[in-house]
Protein backbone atom coordinates (compact mmCIF):
# COMPACT_ATOMS: atom_id res chain seq x y z
CA UNK A 1 0.00 0.00 0.00
CA UNK A 2 2.86 2.14 0.86
CA UNK A 3 4.31 1.68 -2.38
CA UNK A 4 1.20 2.64 -4.09
CA UNK A 5 0.93 5.73 -2.43
CA UNK A 6 4.87 6.58 -3.48
CA UNK A 7 3.71 5.77 -7.08
CA UNK A 8 1.05 7.87 -7.16
CA UNK A 9 2.62 10.47 -5.41
CA UNK A 10 5.45 9.90 -7.73
CA UNK A 11 3.21 9.80 -11.10
CA UNK A 12 1.18 13.10 -9.34
CA UNK A 13 4.56 15.14 -9.63
CA UNK A 14 5.01 13.24 -13.41
CA UNK A 15 2.06 14.99 -14.21
CA UNK A 16 2.88 18.28 -13.01
CA UNK A 17 6.11 18.52 -13.94
CA UNK A 18 4.29 17.83 -17.78
CA UNK A 19 1.76 20.16 -17.53
CA UNK A 20 4.17 22.63 -16.30
CA UNK A 21 6.44 21.68 -19.02
CA UNK A 22 3.29 21.59 -21.20
CA UNK A 23 2.64 25.22 -20.30
CA UNK A 24 6.06 26.43 -20.68
CA UNK A 25 6.08 25.48 -24.51
CA UNK A 26 2.49 27.02 -24.89
CA UNK A 27 4.11 30.55 -23.47
CA UNK A 28 7.15 29.96 -25.83
CA UNK A 29 5.21 29.29 -28.94
CA UNK A 30 3.04 32.32 -27.76
CA UNK A 31 5.98 34.73 -26.97
CA UNK A 32 7.65 33.18 -30.68
CA UNK A 33 4.40 34.09 -32.33
CA UNK A 34 4.11 37.30 -30.81
CA UNK A 35 7.83 38.25 -31.60
CA UNK A 36 7.00 37.01 -35.31
CA UNK A 37 4.29 39.27 -35.60
CA UNK A 38 6.08 42.16 -34.06
CA UNK A 39 8.60 41.56 -36.72
CA UNK A 40 6.23 41.21 -39.67
CA UNK A 41 4.36 43.95 -38.83
CA UNK A 42 7.61 46.11 -38.57
CA UNK A 43 8.68 44.56 -41.95
CA UNK A 44 5.66 45.52 -43.76
CA UNK A 45 5.76 48.88 -42.09
CA UNK A 46 9.40 49.33 -43.87
CA UNK A 47 8.32 48.32 -47.03
CA UNK A 48 5.20 50.53 -47.35
CA UNK A 49 5.33 53.03 -50.14
CA UNK A 50 4.70 56.05 -47.56
CA UNK A 51 7.80 54.65 -45.89
CA UNK A 52 9.85 54.42 -49.07
CA UNK A 53 9.40 57.99 -50.15
CA UNK A 54 10.78 59.21 -46.49
CA UNK A 55 14.05 58.76 -47.87
CA UNK A 56 13.14 61.06 -50.70
CA UNK A 57 13.18 64.32 -48.57
CA UNK A 58 17.40 63.82 -49.02
CA UNK A 59 17.05 64.61 -52.73
CA UNK A 60 17.21 68.40 -52.10
CA UNK A 61 20.88 67.96 -53.20
CA UNK A 62 20.39 66.12 -57.02
CA UNK A 63 17.80 69.23 -57.62
CA UNK A 64 19.88 71.64 -56.40
CA UNK A 65 22.25 70.46 -59.41
CA UNK A 66 19.50 70.16 -61.57
CA UNK A 67 18.71 73.96 -60.91
CA UNK A 68 22.41 74.91 -62.37
CA UNK A 69 20.86 74.49 -66.09
CA UNK A 70 18.25 77.07 -65.63
CA UNK A 71 20.65 79.55 -64.65
CA UNK A 72 22.89 79.03 -67.96
CA UNK A 73 19.34 79.76 -69.75
CA UNK A 74 18.71 82.57 -68.21
CA UNK A 75 22.02 84.22 -68.72
CA UNK A 76 21.96 83.01 -72.30
CA UNK A 77 18.87 84.88 -72.69
CA UNK A 78 19.92 88.51 -71.02
CA UNK A 79 22.81 87.81 -73.54
CA UNK A 80 20.62 87.94 -76.13
CA UNK A 81 18.59 90.52 -74.58
CA UNK A 82 21.59 92.72 -74.33
CA UNK A 83 22.47 92.18 -78.18
CA UNK A 84 18.87 93.46 -79.22
CA UNK A 85 19.66 97.16 -79.00
CA UNK A 86 22.66 96.43 -81.40
CA UNK A 87 20.11 95.27 -83.69
CA UNK A 88 17.66 98.20 -83.04
CA UNK A 89 20.20 101.25 -83.28
CA UNK A 90 20.87 99.48 -87.11
CA UNK A 91 17.16 99.65 -87.55
CA UNK A 92 16.69 103.31 -86.49
CA UNK A 93 19.94 104.40 -88.64
CA UNK A 94 18.30 102.78 -91.86
CA UNK A 95 15.19 104.83 -90.95
CA UNK A 96 12.63 102.73 -89.74
CA UNK A 97 10.42 104.34 -86.67
CA UNK A 98 8.11 101.50 -86.89
CA UNK A 99 6.36 101.37 -83.56
CA UNK A 100 6.36 98.49 -83.41
CA UNK A 101 9.90 97.64 -83.24
CA UNK A 102 10.27 98.16 -79.56
CA UNK A 103 10.66 100.05 -76.09
CA UNK A 104 13.41 101.80 -77.49
CA UNK A 105 11.46 103.46 -79.89
CA UNK A 106 8.65 104.34 -77.42
CA UNK A 107 11.19 106.20 -75.70
CA UNK A 108 12.47 108.51 -78.45
CA UNK A 109 9.02 109.29 -79.04
CA UNK A 110 8.34 111.48 -75.98
CA UNK A 111 10.91 113.88 -76.06
CA UNK A 112 10.45 114.44 -79.82
CA UNK A 113 6.90 115.40 -78.69
CA UNK A 114 8.42 117.82 -75.72
CA UNK A 115 10.78 119.05 -78.21
CA UNK A 116 8.37 120.29 -80.54
CA UNK A 117 5.84 121.77 -78.50
CA UNK A 118 8.12 123.87 -76.22
CA UNK A 119 8.63 126.43 -78.62
CA UNK A 120 4.82 126.23 -78.92
CA UNK A 121 4.29 126.84 -75.59
CA UNK A 122 6.55 129.51 -74.97
CA UNK A 123 5.09 131.76 -77.95
CA UNK A 124 1.73 131.60 -76.53
CA UNK A 125 2.95 132.22 -73.22
CA UNK A 126 5.56 135.26 -73.02
CA UNK A 127 7.71 134.72 -69.74
CA UNK A 128 6.05 137.78 -67.06
CA UNK A 129 7.29 139.67 -64.00
CA UNK A 130 6.85 142.19 -61.86
CA UNK A 131 7.94 145.31 -62.88
CA UNK A 132 9.79 145.74 -59.11
CA UNK A 133 10.40 143.17 -56.71
CA UNK A 134 7.83 144.24 -53.77
CA UNK A 135 4.20 143.54 -52.38
CA UNK A 136 1.43 143.53 -54.04
CA UNK A 137 0.20 146.91 -52.15
CA UNK A 138 -3.37 147.20 -54.00
CA UNK A 139 -4.67 144.38 -55.91
CA UNK A 140 -6.78 145.05 -59.44
CA UNK A 141 -10.57 145.58 -58.93
CA UNK A 142 -12.30 144.56 -61.74
CA UNK A 143 -15.81 145.94 -61.61
CA UNK A 144 -15.82 145.98 -57.93
CA UNK A 145 -15.54 149.92 -57.06
CA UNK A 146 -12.93 150.45 -54.27
CA UNK A 147 -11.63 153.64 -52.18
CA UNK A 148 -9.26 156.14 -53.48
CA UNK A 149 -7.19 157.93 -50.61
CA UNK A 150 -5.62 160.63 -52.91
CA UNK A 151 -9.10 161.05 -54.77
CA UNK A 152 -11.30 160.78 -52.24
CA UNK A 153 -14.09 158.55 -53.80
CA UNK A 154 -14.87 155.24 -55.10
CA UNK A 155 -13.92 153.64 -58.88
CA UNK A 156 -12.40 151.04 -59.91
CA UNK A 157 -9.03 149.91 -59.71
CA UNK A 158 -8.10 148.75 -63.14
CA UNK A 159 -4.46 147.33 -62.06
CA UNK A 160 -2.23 146.04 -59.28
CA UNK A 161 0.01 148.39 -57.59
CA UNK A 162 3.56 147.26 -56.20
CA UNK A 163 5.34 148.61 -53.61
CA UNK A 164 9.10 149.56 -53.50
CA UNK A 165 12.01 151.67 -52.82
CA UNK A 166 11.91 155.64 -53.57
CA UNK A 167 14.13 155.57 -57.29
CA UNK A 168 13.76 151.58 -57.07
CA UNK A 169 14.91 150.09 -60.47
CA UNK A 170 11.64 149.54 -62.71
CA UNK A 171 12.21 146.38 -65.51
CA UNK A 172 9.67 145.43 -68.28
CA UNK A 173 7.28 142.79 -67.05
CA UNK A 174 7.49 140.95 -70.52
CA UNK A 175 9.40 140.83 -73.58
CA UNK A 176 7.45 142.99 -76.52
CA UNK A 177 7.87 146.03 -78.33
CA UNK A 178 7.61 149.69 -76.58
CA UNK A 179 4.85 151.51 -78.55
CA UNK A 180 4.88 154.89 -76.25
CA UNK A 181 6.72 156.56 -73.44
CA UNK A 182 4.63 159.54 -72.11
CA UNK A 183 4.02 161.57 -68.83
CA UNK A 184 0.58 161.61 -67.74
CA UNK A 185 -1.08 164.33 -65.82
CA UNK A 186 -2.60 161.11 -63.59
CA UNK A 187 -0.50 158.41 -63.84
CA UNK A 188 3.34 159.96 -64.01
CA UNK A 189 5.27 158.49 -66.68
CA UNK A 190 3.89 155.70 -69.13
CA UNK A 191 5.92 152.92 -70.38
CA UNK A 192 4.00 150.90 -73.03
CA UNK A 193 4.76 147.64 -74.16
CA UNK A 194 2.69 145.30 -76.50
CA UNK A 195 3.64 141.77 -76.39
CA UNK A 196 3.42 139.11 -78.42
CA UNK A 197 -0.51 138.38 -78.14
CA UNK A 198 -1.12 142.06 -78.61
CA UNK A 199 -1.46 142.82 -75.03
CA UNK A 200 -0.30 146.41 -73.82
CA UNK A 201 1.31 146.85 -70.65
CA UNK A 202 1.12 150.37 -68.77
CA UNK A 203 4.28 150.66 -66.15
CA UNK A 204 2.86 153.58 -64.92
CA UNK A 205 5.48 155.49 -62.23
CA UNK A 206 8.16 155.46 -64.51
CA UNK A 207 10.49 158.11 -63.82
CA UNK A 208 14.29 158.62 -65.92
CA UNK A 209 12.97 156.70 -69.10
CA UNK A 210 15.91 154.61 -70.76
CA UNK A 211 13.66 153.24 -74.03
CA UNK A 212 12.12 154.85 -76.60
CA UNK A 213 8.79 154.27 -78.94
CA UNK A 214 9.91 151.38 -81.09
CA UNK A 215 12.63 149.78 -79.04
CA UNK A 216 12.29 145.59 -78.21
CA UNK A 217 12.92 145.22 -75.10
CA UNK A 218 12.90 141.48 -72.69
CA UNK A 219 11.32 140.70 -69.91
CA UNK A 220 13.83 142.29 -66.81
CA UNK A 221 15.34 144.93 -68.79
CA UNK A 222 15.28 148.27 -67.07
CA UNK A 223 12.78 150.99 -68.20
CA UNK A 224 13.51 153.72 -65.45
CA UNK A 225 13.24 154.16 -61.79
CA UNK A 226 10.34 154.75 -59.73
CA UNK A 227 8.99 157.90 -59.53
CA UNK A 228 5.31 159.88 -58.65
CA UNK A 229 1.80 158.64 -59.57
CA UNK A 230 -0.21 161.88 -59.16
CA UNK A 231 -3.40 159.88 -59.20
CA UNK A 232 -2.05 157.20 -55.90
CA UNK A 233 0.49 160.23 -54.50
CA UNK A 234 -0.66 159.81 -50.62
CA UNK A 235 0.21 155.55 -50.98
CA UNK A 236 3.78 154.81 -50.48
CA UNK A 237 6.15 154.70 -53.16
CA UNK A 238 4.88 152.18 -55.87
CA UNK A 239 4.67 151.29 -59.53
CA UNK A 240 0.87 150.67 -60.93
CA UNK A 241 1.00 148.08 -63.92
CA UNK A 242 -2.09 147.91 -66.12
CA UNK A 243 -2.41 145.27 -69.24
CA UNK A 244 -5.19 146.32 -72.40
CA UNK A 245 -6.60 143.47 -74.36
CA UNK A 246 -8.12 145.88 -77.09
CA UNK A 247 -10.61 148.21 -74.50
CA UNK A 248 -10.46 145.27 -71.65
CA UNK A 249 -8.41 145.58 -68.61
CA UNK A 250 -6.96 142.50 -67.63
CA UNK A 251 -5.35 141.49 -64.12
CA UNK A 252 -1.47 141.38 -63.94
CA UNK A 253 -1.34 139.68 -61.08
CA UNK A 254 -3.02 136.79 -62.68
CA UNK A 255 -0.94 136.75 -65.73
CA UNK A 256 1.96 136.89 -63.84
CA UNK A 257 1.23 133.76 -61.99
Amino acid sequence: MEQIKRFLRGKGFALALLACLVAAGAAGVWAVRAVRNELEKSYEELTRPEASSAPQAAVPDTDLKVEDEPWQDVTEAANSVAGVPKAESGAASSGSSSGAVSGAGSVREPSALQGSSVPASSSAAPACAQPVTGRVLNACSGDELVYNKTLGDWRTHNGVDYACAQDAAVSAPVNGKVTAVETDGRWGGVVSIEDGEGRVWRVCGTADVQVKAGDTVSTGQTLGRAGNIPNECTEETHVHLEVLEGDKYLDPAKLIG
